[in-house]
């Protein structure tokens, strides 16, 4: 980070199944990020009925969303993921925040909006919300997953 980003204050990475956030400035983790968001998808758009893939893509991640928030045993874990079938293809998908459960809540429903403005049919989208969330699929698997449906 410090020879990427010598002069900046802040930092935010994030990994498929965990994230960093150095700050140097005082910002409350439950203040929700909106500044940095951004997106990345695939060039590649699925076959068949874009409309029927872009809904059941969402309807799948909303269905993540409360296996989220559902705290393990040592600590509080807002992470989920799984694969489910559509059609020909097999979705992977996965959730994440980095905030309380009520905000992670908002925060996941926001960045799954946030993919039918950036990435309608494509074969695999994520959407970052700063530091507070993030949601992924892909057409392919890209970690090791629960099957979930």
């Amino acid at each position: 980070l410090r020879r990427r980003c010598p002069r900046n204050k802040v930092a935010i990475i994030w990994y498929d199944q965990c994230f960093l956030h150095v700050n140097k400035i005082e910002v409350p983790m439950q203040t929700m990020d909106y500044e940095n968001t951004f997106s990345m998808h695939n060039p590649n758009n699925v076959r068949g009925d874009k409309r029927l893939f872009n809904k059941e893509t969402r309807d799948f991640l909303n269905e993540l969303i409360p296996k989220a928030l559902k705290p393990n045993a040592i600590n509080y874990v807002y992470y989920a993921a799984g694969e489910k079938r559509l059609e020909a293809n097999r979705l992977y998908a996965m959730v994440q925040c980095a905030q309380n459960a009520l905000k992670c809540k908002v925060c996941l429903e926001s960045s799954i909006r946030e993919l039918s403005k950036c990435c309608d049919g494509k074969q695999g989208a994520r959407v970052y919300l700063g530091r507070s969330c993030n949601v992924r699929y892909e057409l392919y698997p890209f970690l090791r997953t629960e099957k979930t449906v």
